[in-house]
């Protein structure tokens, strides 16, 4: 009677121990979270279809940018997680979702573990049993003390709590993870994440390391747009004209709207000569979500008034002030691109343009009335196109007092004899 006491007990605690591990796992359920946080936590479940080993969340190429708008879409039309997933494996299949469903071949995801449980649940009852009966026999044998019975109940109880504690521990584990596979839990090496830490790492390393790491990402991810724009530029930097067109090519390649490859392959054109090239890199720029650091490389290098002066000096003035005015749309306050636009207006030798540049040239002042370019220029065609020196000398006296003017426009002005 005492053994069926025992025996019943044992199985009245595993029977617990699973019992909480599975209401555990079904009724465990993260905080309510923002349609915003949906949106980043969905796109974290996903595979990027047409990428090596980035989630939707990690990937910047065309094709999930689009599928991270329909997943904000439908969050924001009350379409639940179950409808998102769906329509995602409807579309590209099952191999897009890391969080496989309970079904067919990817069902084992979520079966095994359990079995792996039962296994072990059943591997340790019988030798728990088979402890216990051997504990029996002995005791019949040697008609132990009291004493020693104790000992031997003692140990027996501390050996059940020991496993009952690992049970428990494994359970909750088992429920936690069981069937999930988030976007930083792969089992392979954190594939996922290590081109990105990487990518982190090359931009703030020398750049021979930096170009070590950039072949390392390349390695994990042959369409790394990043990585392979930013090896190009490196290459570029360094004398290797041949191979750096070769990647940025492939970084566009890969994707279009990759605003950092389109600024680079601009630069790399305008030096090598190809000015309609770079110009057109540069209107497609502007249609493009750019990150301000690329936009502050264009800027402060004025790397768009110098393809626009050399496009009108070829004699493309139309195509010079169109990329100058792609430029004022996508940034209405930089007064430096209304000066250049002003100044190429007024040398064109058409009196009605340089009218015009007047007006580009007020807009810039307007904008900024320390803007260097505009003060000297303005000062220029005051004296030099419309002979109003009164006026010419009032901005002249207005160049002197900056505080540290171009030195190219302090030539400028002293070419023209008003320094």
């Amino acid at each position: 009677m005492k053994s069926f006491k025992t025996h019943h007990l044992i199985w009245i605690l595993f029977l617990s121990v699973a019992v909480l591990s599975l209401t555990f796992s079904v009724v465990s359920e993260s905080p309510p979270l923002t349609n915003s946080e949906r949106v980043s936590s969905l796109a974290a479940d996903f595979a990027c279809p047409v990428c090596a080993g980035q989630s939707l969340a990690e990937s910047d190429v065309p094709v999930a940018k689009t599928i991270r708008a329909t997943i904000s879409t439908m969050v924001d039309g009350g379409s639940s997680d179950e409808d998102i997933r769906n329509l995602l494996v409807s579309k590209f299949g099952e191999d897009i979702d890391y969080n496989p469903s309970g079904g067919g071949l990817t069902g084992l995801v979520w079966v095994i573990p359990v079995i792996a449980g039962v296994v072990a649940l059943f591997g340790t009852v019988t030798i728990l049993f088979s402890w216990m009966g051997k504990e029996s026999k002995e005791k019949n044998l040697n008609n132990s003390t009291s004493k020693f019975s104790f000992m031997l109940n003692r140990s027996k109880w501390m050996w059940i709590s020991l496993v009952c504690v690992v049970a428990i521990g494994s359970g909750f584990l088992v429920a936690k993870t069981a069937g999930s596979r988030n976007s930083g839990d792969a089992i392979s090496g954190e594939i996922r994440l290590s081109p990105r830490t990487l990518l982190i790492e090359a931009s703030v390393a020398p750049r021979e390391e930096a170009m070590q790491i950039y072949d390392q990402v390349l390695e994990l991810q042959p369409s790394n747009a990043e990585a392979l724009a930013y090896r190009g530029w490196m290459r570029w930097l360094g004398g290797q004209l041949e191979d750096s067109l070769i990647d940025i090519e492939s970084s566009i390649t890969f994707d279009p709207s990759y605003p950092d490859a389109r600024a680079f392959r601009a630069i790399v054109n305008f030096r090598e000569g190809k000015i309609l090239e770079a110009s057109e890199d540069l209107i497609f720029l502007d249609s493009l979500n750019s990150p301000p650091v690329i936009g502050d490389l264009i800027a402060s290098s004025r790397f768009r008034e110098s393809v626009s002066s050399e496009l009108a000096r070829s004699g493309d003035l139309l195509l010079a002030l169109e990329l100058l005015d792609s430029g004022t749309e996508n940034n209405p306050t930089n007064s430096s691109l209304y000066a250049h636009r002003g100044w190429l207006l007024a040398i064109s030798g058409d009196p009605q343009l340089a009218d015009l540049s007047l007006i580009s040239l007020g807009i810039s002042l307007e904008i900024n009335p320390q803007d260097p370019y505009a003060i000297a220029y303005k000062a220029i065609v005051e004296a030099k196109i419309f002979e109003r020196i009164d006026n010419s000398e009032k901005y002249v006296e207005q160049f002197k007092m900056l505080s540290d003017p171009p030195s190219e426009l302090t030539e400028l002005l002293t070419l023209e004899g008003l320094l």
